[in-house]
């Protein structure tokens, strides 16, 4: 279960779920399912992963119909504190488009007990306020915690371009401020990477999503740690093909098409093309 988790990327979903699916009577939600599908069909030499991927929502749908109607012959139990959803509402209530950022601090593991500490603290009062300044208050944002970096939810009705302008302007900043006050061992240098697509929320931290196992894939790249090992600024920043081909190429909202380099990820699945996000060089006179 570990092996498979670690595969599926940081921060996806974690063993103790995975176990879970396999072995506890209730049927784990489709997100997750889709993932596992995914993951495990593309390691079978031969086989389809669309085609399972749909063959398997099929049965989702039948085991989900039948865990929410009762036996013939019961009587309605009208004592339970817990109502199931109908079929399609299990499937589909929290499953939205969103932007999803994923962030992971450098280094991280090597620290000591009180460094992490100090680093995580830091790390989640860049994060508030960069959320801030995009307009992204608690109402629109969730957060994932994975030890050593962040799932960031925003609801798509914080513009993509405002998320984006504030990565670029406000997050610098906030770094820059807060590493000029911190000694060498607990610097905040960070991955991060920006990304759209359909997510579930089955828990109160619980994301899945095809989306999310994509980013997850990019924030783990080693073109992006490559990236941040090189520059002097303090975070490398990705951003998805969908993001790139849907906001950034067209320049909505400013953003600067020619800060964007293309970058292609090597998977499991196969490649998977993306764009880093570098400044241009300052003119010097």
């Amino acid at each position: 279960m570990r092996e498979l988790a670690r595969a599926l990327g940081t921060g996806v979903v974690s063993s103790s779920r995975i176990h879970d699916a396999f072995v506890k009577p209730r049927l784990p939600t489709w997100g997750l399912v889709q993932v596992l599908v995914v993951e495990l069909a593309g390691r079978t030499p031969g086989a389809d992963v669309a085609a399972e991927v749909k063959r398997l929502h099929t049965l989702w749908d039948q085991a989900a119909q039948a865990e929410t109607s009762p036996l013939a012959g019961d009587e309605p139990q009208r004592d339970l504190e817990v109502t199931l959803p109908r079929a399609s509402e299990a499937r589909w209530s929290t499953a939205t488009n969103r932007t999803l950022l994923l962030v992971d601090l450098e280094r991280f593991t090597s620290r000591t007990d009180l460094e992490q500490a100090y680093m995580r603290r830091m790390l989640y009062g860049v994060l508030d306020r960069v959320a801030h300044s995009a307009g992204a208050g608690p109402g629109v944002r969730r957060q994932a915690d994975w030890g050593d970096g962040v799932i960031e939810l925003i609801d798509a009705s914080v513009p993509l371009t405002v998320v984006l302008r504030t990565l670029r302007g406000v997050l610098p900043a906030e770094l820059k401020a807060v590493n000029k006050l911190a000694a060498k061992s607990v610097r905040l240098r960070l991955r991060l990477v920006l990304a759209t697509g359909r997510v579930a929320v089955d828990q109160p931290e619980g994301f899945v999503g095809a989306a999310l196992f994509e980013a997850s894939r990019l924030l783990d790249a080693e073109v992006l740690r490559a990236a941040l090992r090189e520059r002097e600024e303090d975070y490398a920043l990705c951003v998805s093909d969908s993001v790139y081909s849907d906001t950034v190429r067209h320049g909505y909202g400013g953003v600067p098409v020619e800060e964007f380099r293309e970058v292609t990820v090597q998977t499991k699945g196969g490649p998977q093309r993306a764009w880093l996000h570098q400044r241009p060089p300052a003119l010097h006179y």
